[in-house]
């Protein structure tokens, strides 16, 4: 432990060096998700969206742990591309990833009233939509 102490110690200044003439400089976390909704039920995913998803994401802004959501439909998505995009804008990557399952169970329990209720519409929505992916990406603007 000690030896760690002592090689971060040394790595500090030249970390500090290397960012001051970084050309860019970090934001904040997003997660990314792109969905393949089934054919025909574009419309209904949505309804879906906006009646649990986006309760869900009004009481993580509330609650402090999301700064901003917003979606984007790929206008010209080719074959095994998602025809739409889930963003979320996390306050912190600690919001995002050191969040206890429990908060998260909370949410589901008073949206859907019980965690089975919860499970049973994640199931439902299976037939109206398929996830393609989750990235978690960080912002990145150029210094001046």
């Amino acid at each position: 432990m000690k030896r760690l102490l002592i090689a971060a110690a040394l790595l500090l200044p030249f970390s500090a060096i290397a960012a001051e003439g970084d050309p860019h400089s970090f934001g904040t976390y997003w997660t990314v998700t792109g969905v393949d909704t089934k054919p025909g039920h574009f419309v209904d995913y949505l309804e879906d969206l906006k009646q649990y998803y986006r309760k869900s994401l009004d009481m993580q802004v509330k609650d402090g742990k999301v700064k901003s959501y917003t979606m984007f439909a790929n206008v010209h998505n080719r074959d095994g591309e998602p025809d739409l995009y889930l963003l979320v804008e996390w306050t912190s990557g600690a919001e995002m990833l050191d969040t206890p399952t429990d908060y998260f169970d909370g949410l589901s329990a008073k949206l859907f009233g019980s965690l089975d209720n919860a499970d049973t519409a994640n199931i439902d929505r299976g037939q109206l939509r398929t996830i393609m992916s989750t990235s978690l990406l960080r912002e990145m603007s150029f210094t001046k």
